[in-house]
């Protein structure tokens, strides 16, 4: 043990030695590397962030916007597709031609939780694209954020890669940044557009809306057809319904068989199969438009 002590005053004899022994100049060189990568990793955690809220195209300009908050945790931003006139874009299943959006968040900061919303898309038909769904001339997508911390600002950052087509089709890309600070920023002219787009988002509330009676896939005279039987006001032969379901697929725009009382039928062909049961059990989403407003559904198909 006494050893063991005076090894540890030795030790702690020969550091003060060693330090004593330097002039200031040298313990100074000697300290500088770290103060100075100290004060480099503070000015880069208050260095401002460079913003880039608005790309412009010929064909398009893109913008991104900031929504405020929807209560005490989540923010609101929104991402802006302003396209030239009789130009348009698409939705997550963009139909018979197009590509959907894309948009990588990686580079963003502060954000525990992030989601895109959709608004209600349009169908259009094309004699050379066929049937496509999106939007015509402008859209802005809603963007659903949880700060990690609310009290500090959160850095969005998004590249966004998307299709537009008039006469011709194009892809673009544009890379947009925006601090969110905790106490809102934008005009109220900017918060009441994404907050429009917000409430433009289908709702799958199941207690608002339509209910999915039956779905289910039979045999047409030339292709597979998804039958929906569905019960609720405000439906009718100008409804429009969009399917999501598995890639090998693609659903056309539904067929009104009719109504009686609360109850509405409907059939959509089905392409990219020929045999009803490669659909069996199948998983998919509708989003279902009437006079009313729109709702998003979930069914399964039977596997029988």
């Amino acid at each position: 043990m006494k050893h063991s002590m005076r090894q540890r005053d030795y030790t702690f004899m020969h550091r003060r030695t060693f330090l004593s022994g330097i002039s200031g100049t040298a313990l100074l060189s000697f300290l500088a590397p770290a103060s100075l990568a100290l004060k480099a990793r503070a000015a880069r955690a208050k260095a401002p962030v460079k913003e880039v809220r608005e790309v412009r195209f010929d064909h398009s300009t893109v913008r991104l916007l900031d929504g405020g908050w929807m209560g005490e945790d989540v923010r609101l931003a929104g991402i802006e597709i302003d396209l030239k006139k009789g130009w348009k874009t698409y939705w997550k299943v963009p139909g018979d031609s197009g590509l959907p959006p894309s948009f990588d968040f990686s580079g963003s900061t502060n954000v525990k939780d992030i989601k895109v919303l959709w608004p209600t898309p349009k169908r259009y038909k094309d004699p050379e694209l066929g049937e496509t769904i999106g939007y015509k001339d402008h859209v802005i997508f809603p963007v659903r954020i949880v700060p990690a911390d609310p009290e500090k600002p959160v850095t969005l950052s998004v590249k966004l890669s998307y299709a537009l087509c008039s006469d011709i089709c194009i892809p673009a890309q544009a890379q947009l940044v925006r601090q969110l600070l905790p106490e809102p920023d934008s005009d109220d002219t900017a918060f009441a557009r994404v907050r429009v787009a917000y409430y433009e988002v289908p709702t799958a509330n199941p207690d608002v809306g339509p209910e999915v009676v039956k779905a289910y896939i039979r045999r047409g005279k030339t292709r597979p057809e998804l039958v929906l039987v569905l019960k609720g006001v405000g439906l009718g032969s100008n409804s429009d319904i969009f399917v999501e379901g598995p890639d090998i697929v693609s659903f056309c725009h539904p067929r009104f068989l009719g109504r009686e009382g609360m109850i509405v039928r409907y059939f959509l062909p089905v392409d990219g199969i020929d045999d009803p049961a490669a659909l069996a059990g199948a998983k998919l989403r509708l989003t279902i438009v009437g006079e009313n407003g729109a709702w998003e559904r979930t069914v399964i198909l039977p596997r029988h």
